[in-house]
This record gives C-alpha cells, sequence and structure tokens, in this order.
C-alpha cells in the first residue's frame, strides 16, 4: 500500500522498506553496464586518440618539410645569385668601372630568367644607385626597379655587412677569400616580401671577384638582388616534390590547420602555405571506423546477454527473499502486515509522536463466529480476506493495516489525526464491511466494531496507546456493536457520571 508524504503515513505492505535495500539485480546491470561502458569508451579513446595521434604527427612532419623546402628555396636563391655575384667581370664592371656594358647586362638578364627564373634581377653599386634593372630577361628603365630596391633595402644592407666581415685586405684593395661558384660566403641575405602585392623570395649578395687576381677597393660593395616571385608553377613543384595535395598559396591572417605562415622582415606573416594533409589516422578512422563500431556493438551485445542472465538470476533470489521477508512480516491469508510487523511501525511512530502524531484503530467484527459455524470455515476465511480487501480500499494510503487475530484487525494511521478525521474513516469502514459477503451457501452479514485512541494526546507510549485502543473497542462491543468510539468518548463519560454521582450525593446530604 502506498504512503501518503503529505499526512507522514506509514506504507501498508512493506514495499517501502524493500525499496530501501539495494537490489542485486540493479547491482548487477549497473556493474555490467559501468564495465561496457568503461570498455566501449576506452576502446574509443584509444582508437581516437591513436589516429589523432597519428595525424598530428604527419601533420608535424609535412609542416617540417614545407618549412625546409621553403628554406632551401630562399638558399637556392643565394646560390643561383653566386653565378653572376662572384664573378670577376661583374665585380670589375660594377665595382671597378662603375657601369656594365649593355651586352652583359642582357647576358646577366638571360641568364637569371632562363636558367633559374628569377623575375627581377637587380644591381645597385656602392652609392644605391640601380645601374642595371631585369624584368625576366628583359632590361628595363631602372625607375621601374625602384619598389624592389625600397622593399629590399636592409637585405642589401645586410649583404653589405656580411662583406664588410669576410673581407680580408690584400696589397691593392680587399679580397673574400674561399668563394667558389655554388658554394655561399656570408656575403649575402634572404627573406620573403611582398612584391607588387605578391609574395616573393628574395635574395642581396655582394658583388665580388671570383679570383685572387682581382680585388675591390675600400667601400661598400656593389649588390646584386633577385626576386622569384611564388606563383603556382613554384607551389606546383614544391608540392609534387613533398607529395602534398592542394598545395597553394594564401594571403592575409586566416589560416588552414595544415599550414606554414609565410613572414616578411621577420614579423606578421603576411600569408600562409597551405595544404591538404595526408591525415592517415582520418583514413584509418574512414576504413576502420565501421569494424570497429560493430567490434564494440558485439563487445556490448556480449555484455547484455550476459547481465540479462546475471539479472534473471538475481531476480529469483530477490523474488525468494522478498517472499521471505514478507511471509515473516505479513499475514499469509489477507496480505495484511501482522503482529510483529505493526509493533515495528507502532514504535517508530511513537518516538515521532510529538512532531508527527499517530493514532491506532482496534478493529473487531461483529458476528463472524456465527459466519463460521453457519457457512464453514472456508467461508470464514473467503470473509476475512473480503473485510481485508475493504479495509485497504477504505484505509489505503492512509494507515498500516494488520490482522493481530482471527477477526481481529489494527490500523495505525500517522499525520493528521484529529477525530473528525477518525470518525468519518470508522463511519466508512462501518459502512464497507457491513455489505453482505457472497460465500457459499449464501450471504454472510457481518458488522464491525472500532476503537481508537492517539499519541501523545492520549497516550505517549505503545503498550499504553493499544491499551486505550481495546478499551475503546470493548466499550463499543457492549454498547450495542458495530460502531465507533474513541477513548476520548469514554473520558467524557465516566466525567458525566462522576458529576452525576457528586450531584446525588449533594442532594442526600441536603435531605438529610
Amino acid at each position: 500500500m502506498t504512503g501518503d508524504k503529505q499526512t507522514g503515513t506509514i506504507p501498508a505492505n512493506g514495499i517501502g522498506e524493500t525499496a530501501q535495500n539495494v537490489r542485486l539485480r540493479h547491482f548487477a546491470y549497473g556493474s555490467i553496464s559501468l564495465l561496457l561502458a568503461g570498455g566501449v569508451f576506452a576502446m574509443a579513446y584509444l582508437f581516437m586518440s591513436t589516429t589523432q595521434s597519428a595525424d598530428e604527427l604527419a601533420l608535424r612532419h609535412e609542416r617540417a618539410l614545407v618549412t625546409e623546402a621553403l628554406e632551401h628555396s630562399l638558399e637556392l636563391e643565394a646560390r643561383h645569385q653566386t653565378f653572376v655575384a662572384v664573378n670577376d667581370k661583374t665585380a670589375r664592371e660594377v665595382q671597378i668601372d662603375d657601369r656594365i656594358d649593355e651586352t652583359f647586362a642582357h647576358e646577366i638578364a638571360r641568364q637569371m630568367w632562363l636558367d633559374f627564373h628569377h623575375d627581377w634581377t637587380l644591381i645597385v653599386d656602392g652609392r644605391n644607385d640601380l645601374i642595371l634593372v631585369a624584368a625576366e630577361d628583359e632590361i628595363v628603365p631602372s625607375a621601374a626597379g625602384q619598389e624592389v630596391l625600397d622593399t629590399t633595402r636592409d637585405l642589401v644592407a645586410k649583404a653589405r655587412i656580411g662583406y664588410q666581415t669576410v673581407r680580408r685586405p690584400s696589397a691593392d684593395g680587399f679580397k673574400v677569400k674561399y668563394v667558389e661558384k655554388g658554394k655561399l660566403a656570408p656575403i649575402y641575405a634572404t627573406d620573403v616580401r611582398n612584391i607588387d602585392g605578391r609574395p616573393a623570395l628574395v635574395s642581396a649578395m655582394a658583388i665580388v671577384p671570383e679570383s685572387a687576381d682581382l680585388s675591390l677597393p675600400d667601400g661598400p660593395p656593389g649588390v646584386i638582388v633577385s626576386v622569384s616571385l611564388i606563383e603556382e608553377a613554384f607551389l606546383s613543384e614544391i608540392g609534387e616534390t613533398l607529395l602534398l595535395e592542394n598545395f597553394t598559396y594564401v594571403a592575409g591572417t586566416g589560416h588552414h590547420q595544415a599550414s606554414v605562415p609565410v613572414s616578411a622582415h621577420g614579423q606578421q606573416p603576411i600569408g600562409y602555405i597551405e595544404w591538404t594533409s595526408a591525415a592517415p589516422g582520418s583514413k584509418i578512422r574512414r576504413t576502420i571506423g565501421p569494424i570497429a563500431a560493430v567490434l564494440m556493438l558485439m563487445f556490448i551485445a556480449i555484455g547484455v546477454f550476459f547481465a540479462r542472465r546475471l539479472a534473471q538470476k538475481s531476480r529469483a533470489l530477490e523474488d525468494s527473499e522478498a517472499l521471505n521477508r514478507r511471509m515473516a512480516s505479513h499475514d499469509l491469508m489477507t496480505g495484511l502486515a501482522n503482529r510483529p510487523h505493526f509493533h515495528a511501525a507502532l514504535d517508530r511512530a511513537i518516538d515521532q509522536c510529538q512532531t508527527t502524531p499517530c493514532a491506532v484503530m482496534a478493529i473487531d467484527l461483529d458476528r463472524f463466529k456465527s459466519v463460521n459455524d453457519t457457512y464453514g470455515h472456508v467461508a470464514g476465511d473467503m470473509v476475512i480476506r473480503q473485510v481485508a480487501q475493504r479495509l485497504r480500499k477504505v484505509l489505503s494510503g492512509h494507515a498500516l493495516i494488520a490482522r493481530t487475530g482471527g477477526d481481529e484487525f489494527v490500523a495505525l494511521l500517522r499525520g493528521p489525526v484529529d477525530d473528525n478525521r477518525l470518525r468519518w474513516l470508522s463511519d466508512t469502514l462501518i459502512e464497507a464491511i457491513a455489505q453482505p459477503v457472497p460465500v457459499s451457501g449464501g450471504l454472510a452479514q457481518i458488522g464491525v466494531s472500532i476503537g481508537w485512541a492517539s499519541a501523545p494526546k492520549h497516550a505517549d507510549t505503545a503498550s499504553h496507546l493499544l491499551a486505550l485502543a481495546d478499551q475503546a473497542l470493548y466499550s463499543a462491543k457492549e454498547n450495542g456493536r458495530n460502531m465507533a468510539v474513541c477513548i476520548e468518548d469514554l473520558y467524557k463519560q465516566q466525567q458525566q457520571l462522576d458529576q452525576e454521582d457528586s450531584r446525588s450525593i449533594r442532594r442526600r446530604a441536603v435531605r438529610g
């Protein structure tokens, strides 16, 4: 029977006590579910973490390759310059003659474009004047290269500083020793720059003699500046070499995860080189993921199967234990609480009666013996079961009902136990139980007598409260049966009798 939270009443069928216990099958379900969840999570985490690590490792490797390719391209830009910059004829014309022969200038332009694909080739003399400007393989006016020179003046200065650090005095000037074609001495500077709004590899190299026969005068050397635009052909070649797909340059600050910055002056990036990462882990996830999912589902299915088997076993054990507990605390014929169960609940209620009042209703059937005598004990048992059902129907949610004897019942109520409520419940019980009970051979007609008392109003111990309820019950029996009496009614009757006796004594005293 369900308890009433608002009135603080007690569950009548013992289910509340059972629900407080941790059930074995719930523990089994929980344990196996936890193991399954942990196993699935561990497998999923291991699968995802390893494949993600593979993606990250591949991406780091790709970034290192691209960074190295850009650095190599800058170094290669400088190496290409050595064929013109480390050259006796170039050094003589720039440093000594202070001019470049027109034919030689065209040779330089064609060589730097046709052999090395330099988009711009500039030569600056010691006074920082442009004495050669070539756009691809064409000689153009000096003014056309002024913007390129302005963008690369710091590199020109660095190349000259490098020259100053490695030059050595000679009999007729200065020389830079141990410089050979294809070999780099620290007489150059490279970087990435924006040229005409496009990224470019830039190198500036001091112009020095190739042989020991020629020396340079004191002062800043001439410098050759080479510019190779980072264009589609250049990117495509690097992408094919590195086996990277969709290798491209993107201007601006936004960038893809698979990218490396392209920085000018070592400052904020002017753009990014981007590509599609090989992402081996992602490919593994796409390939192995469905198989792994099937395996995990199989793992879950096996776990659920064993969980159900274990739950079935534990449920049977629980049902057996629940039946044993119920048999120990309930009347087998009616399913109501038995005497020990009732007394235990009453003791708990008395302990809390100062904050949550309680009441005991002693209930005894009227004319039940005649049912046994007339219709037999089987019919009597049917009547008892029918009465138990009617008690449940009326008191459901209000009380814990117990069968304490053959035709004796008792009910424990908690919460509001005022006289009006108890009288209403008693009248309802009397009316319900007075209805005839069909039995084999006819209709059994019974009634019920009820007595009640409450705590702490009338008593503050369990035994006293039960005694008062029984006393009220006996009064109901003696005064005509099929009625309900509160112990307080007896107190009032006794007070009235005492008052009448006092008046009688006073009248006799006056007459005397």
